[in-house]
């Protein structure tokens, strides 16, 4: 067996077909299946790195970073995916690149926390790492350069937002770019393990009924430019 190399990449994906180009590309591959999911571990461009479908939720996600960083090792995370748009100037295919994760569907401000805000920390907002985020945005830059690129705050919570209600409550409290459903729990994981991370997240609706009719569609490309960001941050 090849000597491990010194940094070790966490790759969480939201696709099947994003999650298999990745692995086809592995070199020294195995995989083990833990809690369910498939965890591929090997050498992609000369980096050692161990790539995962999490399933959907925050539960799934919290549980496959924990299980990266204790089993495998995971020296930082890169989580792509997809989500919905808050914000009306990013569009379906726009990419969104975290500056924060905060959870919108946790709340116990009833004893004293500002809605979002876990147990244990000072405000409701998780960071991703500052050089990773840099990383992702100019990796964005060069393998997707027809799409436009947004940094800021990814919305977490357990449901689907499919309408105007839902998107304007949560863009009114907490100020996102984009919701989805495992950002904010594998941020919190990573930030109680002090774990760099960062979220990447293609746009694949516009959070208010549409996805249905573009998401078939969408999926496609999204899955090959998040490929290509993930292996271009690695590689570089």
């Amino acid at each position: 067996m090849s000597e491990k190399l010194p940094v070790k990449t966490g790759i969480i994906g939201a696709m099947n077909e994003e999650v298999d180009s990745l692995k086809r590309e592995l070199i020294n591959a195995k995989t083990i299946s833990i809690a369910g999911m498939d965890f591929c571990e090997g050498i992609l461009d000369g980096e050692n790195v161990i790539i995962v479908k999490s399933g959907i939720g925050k539960v799934n996600a919290g549980a496959c970073t924990q299980i990266l960083i204790n089993v495998f090792g995971a020296d930082c995370i890169i989580n792509t995916g997809v989500a919905g748009s808050l914000d009306a100037s990013i569009d379906i295919g726009d990419i969104v690149v975290s500056t924060d994760a905060v959870q919108h569907d946790f709340d116990i401000s009833p004893v004293g926390y500002a809605p979002g805000q876990l147990d244990g920390y000072d405000s409701p907002s998780l960071p991703a790492d500052e050089e990773l985020r840099k990383r992702a945005v100019n990796a964005v830059r060069v393998c997707a350069p027809e799409v436009h690129v947004f940094e800021g705050r990814v919305c977490t919570g357990d449901q689907f937002i499919s309408s105007d209600k839902q998107k304007e409550a949560i863009s009114a409290e907490f100020g996102g770019l984009c919701c989805e459903m495992e950002g904010g729990a594998i941020a919190q994981i990573c930030c109680q393990n002090d774990i760099p991370f960062v979220i990447i997240r293609a746009i694949s609706d516009k959070a208010d009924g549409s996805a249905e009719m573009v998401y078939s569609d969408f999926e496609q490309a999204a899955a090959i430019h998040c490929a290509a960001i993930t292996r271009y941050m690695i590689s570089h």
